[in-house]
């Protein structure tokens, strides 16, 4: 039995700036951040029922991104290599990987840090024929059947039948920060190259930037004439 997780190499969100006028995205690239609580569920799933963890990505395939996803604990990866792809498309290359796998449970991040569409799961869960739960913190797998809690303001706890698709958000556990050993050992571990392609419905166009400009409105008084004049500023512009 196999447990897939699905990840995504994306830009440094830490590293992205705003330069003239463009959001400027050829920055170092590393794993999305909630695909690594993906990538550690899969893991302690591996660990705790003795199945196979397997990689899955799409896109950007960056070796030294794939060597941390293995240096975690996957046993192998998939990486997909595509030209630009619609969140539809990333879900027909999804699909056409994981049916060649036929997993128990492909686990997903909630949503990526680039595009933050969390539009996905449903997208590849629809094409499977799976069952979909989504934004789970915590999971337990029985003989046929997942059971998982669901952080939706409340917490709802679903029961479905596996295979299934499952989307996770960070409350769901901590990745793990490899040991030497094993980021040594994650270059010895298998990494499967395919090509995909696809027409996309959308194509992204071009990112602008979120501009924010400030009043830089300077109030130099001493403190209580400062703090008077600061509420009458506030009032005078309808935010008090």
């Amino acid at each position: 039995m196999s447990v897939v997780a699905c990840f995504k190499v994306v830009p440094d969100d830490t590293s992205v700036r705003v330069i003239g006028g463009k959001v400027e995205t050829n920055v170092p690239v590393k794993i999305s951040t909630y695909d690594k609580n993906a990538i550690e569920e899969a893991v302690r799933l591996k660990e705790k029922l003795g199945w196979k963890a397997i990689g899955v990505t799409v896109g950007n395939t960056d070796r030294k991104s794939i060597r941390d996803a293995l240096s975690m604990g996957l046993d192998e990866v998939v990486a997909i290599s595509t030209g630009y792809l619609d969140v539809a498309g990333t879900a027909m290359a999804l699909a056409e990987t994981v049916r060649g796998i036929s997993p128990k449970l492909v686990l997903m991040a909630e949503t990526t840090t680039d595009s933050s569409t969390s539009a996905l799961p449903p997208y590849l869960a629809q094409l499977l024929g799976y069952p979909l739960i989504s934004y789970v913190r915590s999971l337990t797998i029985h003989d046929s059947t997942i059971t998982a809690e669901r952080s939706v303001g409340d917490v709802e706890v679903v029961e479905a039948p596996l295979p299934a698709v499952v989307s996770v958000t960070g409350e769901i556990n901590t990745p793990r920060t490899p040991s030497v050993k094993q980021i040594m050992e994650s270059a010895k571990k298998p990494v499967k190259q395919v090509n995909f392609s696809s027409q996309p419905l959308a194509e992204l166009v071009e990112v602008q930037p979120f501009v924010t400009t400030r009043k830089k409105v300077i109030i130099e008084k001493p403190m209580a004439e400062a703090v008077d004049q600061l509420i009458n500023y506030l009032k005078g512009e309808g935010v008090l």
